[in-house]
């Protein structure tokens, strides 16, 4: 049995195929579609699998030569994956999304190789919206996506699949191996694996201000790029950082099931993957969307969850100190609030997700061509 996975561009895009690969890599052969430059060129050979890389880029909105040359990578995209899955013959193709999985999926509709999509957010994306006909299933992890995509031929909310370890962290042995009493509030902020400029300034300078209450224990994930220039914010700001002291700063959390199991509150973007992870872990959310994602996708994430009482929506655009503490504290000093926030993303969840898709590729690969 053959199987191909193609999405790609960010790691929303990115894990859930991982994921379904690691679920079928003993029953089926796998390779994944993708750009060799893009996210998926660095993740998926680092997780054990083969990546056949296509010529695609996105397509701008607004630079005519631009558009030129991406109609003419999409052509070459499509060529080079009608080519390989010719060869391969693969009995099912899943599409992840993003501008990646365009010409994979077009070229697998006309060699009529079935074909299933997973939508990730709540606003899918452009690939995602134009295939959905073509395709056998679409499974999305969030209800709102339904309206986007109505006339797919079968539509079933199936969840997005997180990491085993996010599921399977206890958190009453997360918080005492982070060294956290009962009476501590831990508060998680993350701006993304690239972090989140206008998040770590305002997150500086509220620290600056605020008298933290001594049971109170910050988490800063800046991203590695940004790691160095916070610090030293923190450091001019004489604020103390490491053991010791109330805030740990880190680059990149490497063992983030612990984190989100320990937490109290999170903060941060509202990416797909952020989303099903904090869901996953009922953690009431302070959600910031990041202003430049495709088609404003986080932001029709954020309102999901917002609408469901388990977050609040700060746009980044009024992102300050001022108002980021006063929600922070707020809801930190109102241990209802958080219960309340918590059981309703509790309600949320979908642990199942990937048995269901697996359920479904069962189905698609038994009834054929």
């Amino acid at each position: 049995m053959r199987i191909v996975i193609t999405g790609g561009g960010t790691g929303g895009h990115i894990y859930p195929g991982l994921a379904i690969a690691r679920s079928w890599e003993k029953k089926a052969e796998l390779v994944f579609l993708g750009h060799k430059d893009k996210l998926e060129g660095q993740v998926v050979p680092e997780a054990g699998f083969k990546l056949i890389p296509i010529d695609v880029s996105p397509i701008p909105r607004k630079n005519l030569l631009g558009l030129v040359r991406a109609g003419g990578n999409a052509l070459r995209g499509t060529w080079q994956s009608w080519s390989f899955l010719r060869k391969f013959r693969p009995d099912l193709i899943i599409g992840t999304g993003g501008f990646v999985a365009g010409p994979p999926l077009l070229a697998a509709f006309f060699l009529r190789i079935p074909i299933i999509l997973h939508e990730q957010n709540a606003y899918p994306s452009l690939t995602n919206r134009i295939m959905a006909r073509k395709a056998r299933v679409v499974c999305i992890s969030m209800p709102p996506a339904r309206n986007h995509l109505q006339r797919s031929r079968e539509l079933l909310v199936t969840g997005n699949p997180v990491r085993p370890e996010i599921l399977e962290y206890d958190r009453e042995k997360a918080r005492q191996e982070l060294e956290l009493e009962e009476k501590d509030r831990m508060l998680l902020i993350m701006g993304g694996s690239q972090g989140a400029r206008s998040i770590n300034k305002a997150v500086v300078n509220w620290v600056k201000e605020a008298d933290l209450p001594s049971n109170w224990r910050i988490y800063h994930a800046t991203g590695r790029d940004n790691f160095s220039q916070v610090e030293q914010s923190y450091r001019e700001e004489e604020i103390r950082t490491g053991e010791g002291s109330q805030i740990r700063l880190k680059a990149y959390i490497e063992n983030v099931g612990q984190v989100l199991a320990a937490a109290d509150l999170f903060v941060g973007r509202s990416g797909a993957t952020t989303v099903a992870e904090i869901m996953a872990r009922d953690l009431p959310a302070v959600l910031i969307p990041y202003p430049h994602a495709a088609e404003d996708h986080q932001k029709a994430n954020a309102r999901f969850l917002q609408e469901k009482g388990s977050a609040i929506i700060l746009p980044d655009a009024e992102l300050d100190a001022g108002k980021l503490g006063g929600m922070v504290e707020e809801l930190l000093n109102d241990h209802n609030q958080l219960e309340k926030m918590r059981k309703n993303s509790s309600a949320l969840q979908q642990p199942n997700a990937l048995d269901q898709i697996s359920e479904v590729m069962e189905r698609v690969l038994g009834e054929g061509r």
